[in-house]
Formats: C-alpha cells, structure tokens, sequence
C-alpha cells in the first residue's frame, strides 16, 4: 500500500511591517487585515482558504492576534498566500501587497 505521510500540525500567525498607506489623501491611515490562502501544489487540486485575521486600525506595521491552524504533510511542499487589505467601509477593500511563504 501506500506510504502513511506523517501530518502535523502547524500554527500560523502573520504581520506586516512598513505596509504602504492607501487610505488616500486626508483619509487617516489604513486599516488593514489579511487573508491567508494555501495555494494548490498538485495539479487539479483548489486553493483552500484558510482564514481572514482580525482588522487593525490606523496601522501601517500590523501584527494580527489571530492565529490559524493547518495541517502540514512533511515533505511536501505548501505554499501560503497572504493577501493584505485595507479594510474601506464604503467600497471595495483596496489590496496593500501580498506575499507567499
């Protein structure tokens, strides 16, 4: 049969450090929040989201309190999205970056 691969579980929080402002003119400061998404490393497999942290306020250097839980298979490769957004209470959240680990 097949290999048994060994899974664990790992935690992941996230922050960010000199994000760019894209409140806009006058408008104070961002008030950002991150999604974090594991992209597909096999074909034909779908991203799965993992979850969104909690919105800072007027911060440009966020360090979320949320963490997430996923499971990691050793030795296979995962990779993580994290989309930051600028939270806008009257229209569209405006991206401020996003990184993959």
């Amino acid at each position: 049969g097949m290999a048994e691969q060994e899974t664990m579980k790992i935690q992941l929080s996230v922050k960010a450090s000199k994000l760019q402002n894209v409140a806009g003119t006058f408008k104070g400061t961002s008030d950002p929040f991150a999604i974090l998404t594991i992209l597909a490393n096999n074909r034909g497999a779908k991203p799965e989201l993992v979850g969104k942290t909690e919105v800072i306020k007027n911060s440009l250097n966020p360090d979320w309190t949320a963490t997430f839980t996923v499971d990691y298979e050793l030795g296979t490769p995962m990779n993580v999205l994290v989309k930051v957004c600028d939270e806008v209470k009257k229209g569209e959240n405006i991206s401020m970056g996003s990184a993959v680990f």
